[in-house]
């Protein structure tokens, strides 16, 4: 029993240490974003954003513009899922 408790905290923190909630970040996405656009906005060939800072600054402009109030984590969830689901970059080593 000890050896499987281990193991299963072991699993929640590696989880929550990397700090991103992607199911979440998804959630949020599908739920608030869907309604203006698909994923198609995201395969452009001129995108706006090419950093993951700019992935980030996009995220936060729309949801403001949107008045949807997001909390900096909720922030950091969708922002992680679009850019490692749309745009293939890697979170910072920060998030």
């Amino acid at each position: 029993m000890f050896k499987i408790s281990v193991v299963l905290l072991t699993a929640a923190v590696a989880s929550s240490a990397s700090g991103a909630d992607l199911e979440r970040g998804k959630m949020l996405l599908e739920t608030h974003c869907r309604m203006c656009h698909e994923s198609v906005a995201f395969e452009r060939n001129k995108r706006v954003a090419k950093t993951y800072a700019e992935v980030k600054a996009q995220v936060i402009r729309w949801q403001a513009n949107t008045s949807l109030r997001w909390s900096d984590e909720d922030i950091e969830n969708v922002t992680s899922y679009v850019a490692r689901t749309y745009y293939k970059i890697p979170c910072p080593k920060d998030c």
